[in-house]
């Protein structure tokens, strides 16, 4: 069995399943929170991926669909990566 990690954690040791709440574009990163925690956290502009993971989140946030958001360290506050799911 995977140890997960608090609530709307997802198998994988970085990664939760999360539900956008809002996504706010910021000169050098995005603010995103969700509606699992309190916390902001952050996407910054320099991941070569950053435009794929910020067109995902906003989607997310709009139909209200959770997605799987990777971060950076346990417990971080800089979103890696964001996927379907």
């Amino acid at each position: 069995m995977k140890k997960t990690d608090g609530p709307g954690a997802a198998p994988g040791h970085n990664e939760r399943r999360l539900t956008v709440a809002q996504v706010r574009v910021r000169p050098t990163h995005a603010e995103v929170t969700f509606f699992e925690t309190a916390r902001i956290f952050r996407l910054p502009n320099g991941d070569p991926a950053h435009n794929v993971h910020l067109r995902l989140l906003e989607n997310a946030s709009k139909k209200r669909t959770p997605v799987l958001v990777r971060f950076n360290e346990p417990k971080g506050e800089v979103i890696a990566g964001v996927r379907e799911g």
